[in-house]
Order: C-alpha cells, then structure tokens, then sequence
C-alpha cells in the first residue's frame, strides 16, 4: 500500500507521477517538502498527507496556507480524497489516491490503425501532394474558359496547400495538447487522400450531369456521398489523433459530420434564396470525349427551339 501523488495538467490529464510507500506526505514550495511545488501561490509549507494504514483512507490536511486547499473546486481545511477528487493547491491541480486502485481497462488496438501504417511516412505524403497538384491542375483546366496559362497556377497551388495543412496542423495540435504525438505525415496523408477522392467523386458527378442532367433524386445521392466522406474523414482523424474507444470515436465522427453537411445546406439554400434580376444558368464545361452522345450543333438547336415555338402555338390554336 502506497500514496500515489500526480500532478495534472491541461484536461486533468497525468503530467507528472510520484509514489510514497510512507505514512505522511508534506508538500509545497519549500526544499524540506517530499514533493516541492514550484508554484508562487503555494506556501512553502501547503498541506500534509496522511493515510490511515488499517482502513487505507488517505487525507489531506490545509497547514494554515495563504491561498488554502480546494477540492474538487469547493474550500475546505481538511478532507479525504480518492482517485476522482482534483485537489487546487495555488494554481496546481492534483490527484492524490492509493496504489491499490485499479486502472481502466486497456484499449484494443483498432485493425485499420495497424494497416494504416503507411500513412506515416513523409515519402507518400509529398507523392500524394505531388498527385493532388496535378489532379488540381487537370480541375482548373476542365473548368478554364479561356487560354489555360499554367504559370499561373502556382500561386492556386500554394494557397490550396496552405488551406489544406490547417486540417492536419489543427489535429495535429490537439494531439500535442493531449501529450500524444502529432503524427502529421499521417493526418497530412488522410486529409490529401479524401480530397483527391473528392475530386475524382466531383468528376464523376459533373459527368453524370454532363450527360443526363435531368436525373431523378440525384441531389440525394450527391449528399448521401458527401456525408459518407466527411463521416470517413472525421473517424480517420481522430483515430490517428487520439486514443479513445471506439463507440465514442463513432458518436464524435457522426456527430461532426451532420453539423458540417447542415452548414453546407444550409449556406446552399441561401445562395439560392438570394434576389437576382438576371437568369441563372447551370452548366457543365467537359470535353467532347466525356459526351456519350454527338449533342446537336447551334443550327439544330435554333430549328428545334422553332419548332417547340411552332408546337406551342398549335395548342394555343387548338384551346
């Protein structure tokens, strides 16, 4: 039976880890104490610890402090703690309990993480950012109405790369922050592999539109993908970022991944909601070679629209 002693930093998470197989504990800023907290607003002598060897109850006593002792946020001179109770001395926070409690039980490693060790290496993040250059650069071409300059895309290159790494940099600071390692060769790797499947999946719909554009309930299907795709990427991430079981992983990643498909509705429904005097023309640019059919030329289409001009007079007639 022994005192166990940690102190704890951001989200009450474990920083430090002391173990005394003795009766009494002092601590504070003082150099005679058996744990110094160097700490301004502590005392040089803070508090005592005792533990009761017959019942193993462990206690903590205020030694007439400055700033005083606080247990799970409320004042006190005394009390008796255990594994769930957070201790405020000053400004540090710790967890005092007996060697004898039990710790939760161990995480099993995930299938998909131990296949997923490729994504660690920095030599297949750089090669799937040179694919997505190129993938980046074959979009902007599609869509390019005029001359296709690709000096120009440099500067398109730099900025895209720029906005894409705050997805990785982000998780990979929450990671730091949750003293796990940053694994950003792997979070830069995910984040590039679901824009690139996003970019070919974008591709595809704009063929499928190119070449039926009147398709029964295909904004259905193009949400269902996307809600599937923001679901893979949340759950990927937080699987690389932190270690967490499962179902709650599951919830977090479902959870995200509504909000951000409510956030793209809705800012979809007041684009169209907003007033404007002037047509709005939907259209496709694509290649002939992505058109399954020869179309029809501009001399077809101005007979065919006489022709509906023609049709619509004979009902009128007819009424």
């Amino acid at each position: 039976m022994a005192i166990i002693v940690e102190k704890l930093g951001g989200n009450n998470r474990q920083v430090k880890h002391f173990r005394f197989d003795q009766q009494q504990i002092s601590i504070g800023r003082g150099y005679d104490n058996d744990i110094r907290l160097d700490d301004p607003y502590v005392c040089a002598d803070h508090v005592l610890i005792e533990q009761d060897l017959d019942s193993g109850q462990i206690r903590i006593s205020d030694k007439q402090s400055v700033n005083g002792l606080r247990v799970n946020g409320l004042a006190t001179t005394q009390s008796a703690v255990t594994k769930q109770d957070v201790i405020v001395l000053g400004k540090t926070r710790l967890r005092i309990f007996d060697s004898a409690e039990q710790v939760d039980p161990a995480l099993r490693l995930s299938v998909i993480e131990s296949r997923l060790n490729f994504l660690s290496h920095w030599r297949f993040a750089l090669l799937l950012g040179f694919v997505y250059a190129l993938a980046l650069t074959y979009q902007t071409y599609l869509n390019t109405f005029v001359e296709f300059e690709l000096g120009k895309m440099l500067p398109r290159l730099i900025s895209d790369f720029l906005i894409l790494s705050a997805w990785p940099l982000l998780f990979g600071m929450l990671s730091r922050l949750q003293k796990q390692d940053a694994r950003l060769a792997s979070q830069y790797s995910i984040a590039l592999i679901m824009v690139l499947i996003g970019m070919g999946l974008s591709l595809i719909n704009q063929w499928i539109q190119f070449n039926y554009p009147q398709l029964p309930a295909w904004n259905l299907v193009e949400l269902s993908v996307l809600a599937l795709l923001l679901f893979v990427l949340f759950w990927l991430t937080l699987l690389i970022a932190f270690h967490q079981p499962t179902y709650k992983r599951n919830r977090i990643a479902l959870g995200c991944s509504l909000i951000l498909l409510s956030c793209i509705m809705g800012w979809q429904q007041i684009k169209q909601a907003e007033f404007t005097p002037r047509p709005v023309y939907q259209f496709i640019l694509l290649p002939d070679s992505y058109a399954l059919d020869d179309g029809m030329t501009t001399d077809q289409f101005i007979q065919s629209l006489q022709g509906s001009y023609a049709d619509s007079a004979a009902n009128r007639t007819k009424k």
